[in-house]
């Protein structure tokens, strides 16, 4: 379908509202807020519990190493990846459509489904199965993203979103560190079962275990949030995923959000090179692996005090810098990092402080991003917006294989991000005076 014959051609004025609407919304800590929070707190965690275990199980020496062949965890996250790509522009048009906490209900609904399909899968030793049970968590995933991010402003105030952005992200890294632990010890006894090829005993059904706690929790706590009206119920059905992420982005095109969402997903591109680079560490420090969780759990919890802080120091005249300098503050944190000695304590240090910074990158970007788009297109908007941060993020796994395979060390790869975000700072200053906004 042509994307300009299924939704109307907004005004220019549609996409520069500076709040979402006039009705009234309650302060930050209100039962609908809290609602949220817990239930995204156990998506997150479960959507790390069954990648985690996946990639423990075709890891080096593992019962499912030769089952994807070498490089099996990057099947495991190409699986995980495509739905976000091409679901979320679709899921951000069901948020318009329907009630985001009537939405909500139905995907944790579903997610026990899901989980109870990967109880079985993984008691039964079927890696393709277990495969199948992750990419149907991702669906899932991809249609909660831009209906969670939309729901924040329609419970808490204008006024409050940015704090209510960096509690969400803090309680999200904290939820993704939980989910890597239980994995890991999930993990260890599921493959210390196997016999013959196949899971044994008690332990062959952790992982469904584990998976169905987390789900269950996030089912309940989806049940106490506060029904919430259609913001757009007339809007036409179009299952064609990629003409909304096109008519979606030539409205933003028109006001200041197309330049925000491409800064926002920026910082995912960023992420997912870093991420990629960190598990090197275990030789370029000679540490265990271990260790070298301990690194990415340190700059996770970096990263949500970091939205935190900048959450609360947020303010409208403060908001416009705080994008640059965290830009700024990641160019020089990649570019130390670039040029550190092998020490681990000097790493998790140089990491802590990159970490805090990025908050003062994220957190503006993803406020702007949802007070600038409209009520009638806060889904589309946002799940555009993620969309492209899951290209991104594959952009920079692909250009993390081109340096290594052009013989770059990973640690002198955090130079090259430490260039980039220098640019990314330069371009964000200029843009911003340029709009009279800093």
């Amino acid at each position: 379908m042509n994307a300009s014959t299924n939704e109307p051609r907004s005004s220019k004025k549609a996409f520069t509202h500076t709040a979402p609407s006039n009705r009234e919304r309650p302060d930050l800590w209100n039962h609908g807020f809290v609602s949220l929070l817990c239930t995204q707190f156990f998506e997150a965690a479960s959507d790390n519990v069954i990648k985690g275990v996946l990639s423990f199980a075709v890891a080096l020496g593992a019962p499912w190493e030769t089952v994807f062949g070498e490089g099996g965890n990057g099947v495991i996250g190409l699986a995980f990846t495509l739905p976000f790509i091409v679901l979320s522009a679709f899921g951000g048009r069901v948020a318009d459509r329907y009630s985001k906490s009537r939405i909500t209900i139905v995907l944790k609904a579903i997610s026990l489904i899901v989980a109870v399909l990967t109880a079985i899968e993984f008691a039964r030793g079927s890696a393709m199965g277990a495969l199948i049970a992750l990419v149907c968590f991702a669906i899932v995933s991809s249609f909660f993203g831009p209906v969670k991010y939309g729901m924040i402003a329609e419970l808490v105030a204008p006024s409050q979103l940015a704090r209510a952005n960096g509690i969400i992200n803090m309680a999200t890294n904290v939820a993704v560190i939980v989910g890597m632990i239980v994995a890991g010890i999930v993990a260890f006894h599921w493959k210390a079962s196997f016999i013959d090829g196949v899971p044994t005993g008690s332990a062959a059904w952790l992982p469904g275990i584990a998976m169905m706690v987390a789900v269950t929790f996030g089912f309940l706590t989806s049940l106490t949030l506060p029904k919430l009206t259609a913001q757009n119920p007339t809007l036409p059905t179009n299952f064609n995923p990629f003409s909304t992420y096109i008519a979606t982005m030539r409205e933003m095109a028109q006001s200041p959000l197309l330049a925000v969402a491409a800064a926002w997903t920026f910082f995912y591109f960023v992420a997912a090179i870093v991420l990629l680079i960190l598990p090197d560490y275990s030789a370029f420090l000679g540490i265990a692996d271990d260790q070298t969780a301990y690194l990415m759990a340190v700059l996770a919890v970096a990263i949500g005090v970091g939205c935190v802080i900048a959450a609360y120091l947020d303010t409208p005249r403060r908001r416009p810098y705080f994008v640059p300098f965290g830009a700024a503050g990641l160019a020089l944190g990649f570019g130390l990092l670039g040029f550190a000695p092998p020490s681990f304590a000097v790493t998790a240090a140089l990491l802590a402080v990159t970490g805090l910074l990025a908050g003062f990158y994220i957190i503006p970007l993803q406020s702007m991003l949802q007070s600038l788009a409209p009520d009638a297109s806060r889904g589309r908007v946002l799940g555009t917006a993620n969309g492209l941060s899951f290209v991104l993020g594959a952009v920079g796994s692909a250009m993390f294989l081109g340096l290594r395979h052009a013989d770059m060390p990973s640690h002198r790869i955090f130079l090259v991000l430490g260039l980039l975000c220098a640019g990314v700072a330069a371009v964000t200053l200029v843009w911003l005076r340029r709009h009279h906004m800093a």
